[in-house]
């Protein structure tokens, strides 16, 4: 397994953890209109008990063991000292199969950066009025330049395009989470069952949030968001949704 494999991990795993980032919350002075319905509290629940973090660190922890598995595999065993090689956990890296470059796996690592970047690019844009919980602040202006002259809920894109990359990158036939063994532990099988099951909870809110969003900016901005939405059809994809 070639070593020119690890930045491609590393940075998948950057863009998904700056993306996942979430501001402190408004204070309830500087709130205007805040949603409320299933979708909402489940968003609240789902960052209360801290899914963001165990998100990341699911994709941390999956990034960590393959860099170190394609470490292990290019040092000569017997360079370890005899306590670190009899060591279980370095018998388990070692027992690990390996996967190579492949143009599904940089077709996934590129989506998940492109996810990243962009979804960056967004909370740069937005600033402070950036948050996972939806609200309107007082006297807030909408941002209509860069990806917000392209579709509406730019943000979302990113986000959808890295779980696209995600599921490539890990879950697609011959990938490294398939293949490696690393699946017949039962702890990590758990923890990757987990971090899936939120990461498409994250795409389906992204999805159905947006006409939320839609309706929650129309009726606080109303002339503004619907001079904006008529020159910005699109909330996901550009001709598409």
């Amino acid at each position: 397994m070639s070593l020119l494999k690890i930045p491609f991990i590393l940075v998948s795993a950057i863009g998904v953890h700056v993306s996942l980032n979430s501001p402190p919350r408004l204070p309830e002075s500087e709130v205007k209109i805040v949603p409320s319905g299933f979708l909402e509290s489940f968003v609240r629940w789902f960052v209360g008990l801290r899914g963001l973090q165990l998100m990341k660190i699911g994709i941390w922890a999956v990034s960590s063991v393959e860099v170190a598995s394609i470490l292990t595999m290019h040092v000569d065993p017997s360079h370890f000292p005899e306590g670190i090689y009899g060591a279980r956990a370095l018998q388990h890296l070692l027992a690990l199969h390996s996967t190579p470059i492949t143009p599904t796996f940089l077709a996934g690592s590129l989506a998940i950066t492109i996810g990243g970047a962009l979804r960056l690019y967004c909370i740069s844009m937005l600033g402070k009025v950036w948050s996972f919980q939806l609200s309107v602040r007082k006297e807030q202006r909408l941002v209509t330049s860069g990806p917000y002259s392209v579709v509406r809920h730019p943000s979302y894109t990113g986000y959808l395009l890295q779980y696209v990359g995600f599921v490539i990158m890990y879950g697609s036939q011959g990938s490294w989470m398939r293949q490696s063994g690393i699946l017949h532990v039962p702890f990590l099988r758990v923890l990757a069952a987990i971090v899936f099951f939120m990461f498409t909870a994250g795409a389906l809110v992204a999805i159905s949030r947006s006409p939320v969003e839609d309706e929650m900016l129309q009726r606080a901005l109303g002339e503004q968001w619907e001079i904006w939405a008529k020159k910005v059809k699109y909330r996901l994809l550009p001709g598409v949704y």
